[in-house]
This record gives C-alpha cells, structure tokens and sequence, in this order.
C-alpha cells in the first residue's frame, strides 16, 4: 500500500477528529490538545494519506521534540477502518526517519504492556524498555488508609520537587512518569499540580485543572504519581486521600508507582483496572531506540 505523509495544518482537524472519534471507544484525549499541538513550533504534527494529492487522511501523529537530542513520539493513530494493514508501522517508520534526519540520537514512546499492537511495533524497529510504572486504581470509598504523621509532611514547589526526585531516584535515566506518559525531568513545567514530601518520598497529584500535560484524569478521577520508600509512599498517599481530594467531587483514585512499591500499595486497597484482566498487572513502558 503506499502512503504519502506531509505536516498537518489546522485545516486538517476536522479529519483528525473523525479518526480519533472512535479510537478508545471515543475516549481518546487527542481533541483535548490537537490545537496546541498543530501551534507549537519546532514540532512535527504530521497526516498519512493514501492518495497522491494527500486529502484523505487515514493516520497521523506527532514528533516531539526535546532541547537534549531525545524526540519523543506520540499520538499515533490510525483510522478504524484501515487498521491492521500495516499502516501504523509505516507510520512509526516515517517518525523515526524524521527524527534521525533532524539529528535526534535518541526516540522514545510509551504505551501501555497491555497494549501488545504497540509492544509488536517496539519489537520491529528495536526499541527497548528503558522503565516501566505499574498501574493501581480503585473507588475512593474502598480504600483502607494507613497511618501517617502529618507533621512529617508537607507541601513543596515544582523546584523543590525536581531535586527530591534527585535525591530520591527515578530510575535508569531521568524520564519522570507524569501519569500514561514521561517526560524528561528538565522539562517539567506543570504548575497547576499539586507535590507533597515527607522526605522519604515524594508525590505528585494531577487533576483535570493540570492543563500543561498531554494526558490527563477525567472529572471524576485524581492521578497519584509516587517515588521513593514503599511505606513512606503508603503514607503520602493516605494523607492526599484524606486532606487533598474533595471526596464529593472525586471517586476513582488511580496511582503509578514503581514495582518495588505494589506490596504497600496494594495494602491500600488498590488494584489493578477493572478494564483489564484482574490477574494480570498493568503497566505503563517506556521504550527507547538510539538513533544513527
């Protein structure tokens, strides 16, 4: 099948939005940043198109591009009716070409390790696991909170956060889980959330008013980010439940930890996501490829 690609302008959003209509059963958070992403200069937006002319768009997605040689991609898609034809892989093909012509030396995505498309495609063009976050959620109203000592905790800026993070460790290299995606932890730049330490550990809550990060909760949910001390974490996570979520408003609490934490966390009362297999854990992966 041969494709043709060219960058997308905002003239194309109305074809963009038909093909992410039905990605994640119309769930997906494309049309929540399609506009910054078609305004934001020294970035790739880019279409797939089967004719010549390039007006009937059947994929897309987005290079990003970071100051320190990485680009990260992003937001691929492809329409419905033409999925399973190899497209996305031409797709991915085109991304990493572009990131190699522009001197990147390093390409990075994230998905889901249920997500075994996305994986088979990881597997094709040599991308490795650099990291991964386990996934655990459940209804705020059966979570069993431990203890914790509020004097041990408190509220810190968005510069504070990023030496704790330091300090503390986030793994191999200095990708941040910021929820289902990473970020270079040099780029953080999210004002509107909320971080809390108790030195041990450090948290970080994202709601639906976080409006700097690609993805973000729905109206009835709250993100937890946690690092550091599986108990202390236990703790941090218990205190943001009880003082920092307005229990009328929110209803499903669903937190990324490291794997070194699940035991403590699990304690909570959290689990894995009633929309996958209950016995089988559900992780967000970060894949690398070193670029030629």
């Amino acid at each position: 099948m041969k494709l043709y690609f060219r960058e997308l302008t905002v003239e194309d959003i109305p074809a963009i939005l038909d093909i992410s209509k039905d990605i994640w059963e119309g769930d997906d958070y494309i049309p929540d940043v399609i506009d910054r992403w078609l305004n934001e200069k020294n970035h790739l937006a880019y279409g797939t198109f089967l004719d010549e002319e390039m007006k009937e768009l059947v994929g897309f997605g987005r290079v990003k591009m970071y100051s320190n040689g990485i680009v990260w991609l992003e937001g691929g898609r492809v329409k419905v009716s033409y999925q399973k034809k190899g497209i996305g892989r031409e797709q991915l093909k085109y991304a990493i070409d572009y990131a190699t012509k522009v001197g990147a030396r390093v390409a990075q995505y994230d998905t889901s390790s249920r997500n075994f498309g996305s994986l088979a495609l990881a597997k094709f063009y040599d991308f490795k696991e650099k990291k991964r976050m386990e996934v655990l959620q459940n209804d705020i109203k059966e979570l069993n909170l431990t203890d914790y000592d509020v004097s041990n905790i408190r509220r810190i800026s968005i510069v504070e956060a990023k030496e704790i993070y330091k300090r503390i460790g986030i793994g191999v290299g200095n990708e941040l889980n910021i929820g289902w995606s990473f970020i270079p932890l040099t780029d953080l730049e999210d004002k509107d959330s909320l971080w809390l330490t108790n030195s041990a550990a450090i948290l970080h809550k994202i709601d639906i008013q976080s409006t700097s990060l690609p993805e973000k909760p729905r109206e009835n949910e709250v993100w937890i980010i946690i690092y550091g001390d599986p108990k202390a974490a236990s703790q941090l996570i218990s205190y943001t439940v009880d003082h920092e979520l307005n229990k009328e408003e929110i209803n499903l609490v669903v937190v990324y930890c490291q794997s070194k934490a699940l035991m403590n966390i699990k304690q909570l009362g959290l689990k894995n996501p009633s929309w996958e297999d209950e016995d089988k854990p559900i992780a967000v992966v970060l894949l690398e490829k070193k670029l030629k």
